[in-house]
């Protein structure tokens, strides 16, 4: 996943499909469906854990 030069998305170089910064899909692109959001969570006011398992959080 790339970002867009603009700071308004994401670029999947694999089919050409863009992702606003939410990660919505644009419309009359390859993908079919959002991306997922993965699992995060707020360590403290300045600290977001993203990706960490929740097993062994």
């Amino acid at each position: 996943m790339l970002a867009l030069k603009t700071g308004r998305g994401l670029l999947c170089p694999c089919h050409g499909s863009r992702f606003d910064l939410a990660g919505r899909v644009f419309t009359n692109v390859p993908a079919p469906t959002n991306l997922e959001v993965p699992p995060y969570r707020f360590e403290n006011d300045d600290i977001i854990i993203v990706g960490e398992d929740e097993e062994t959080a």
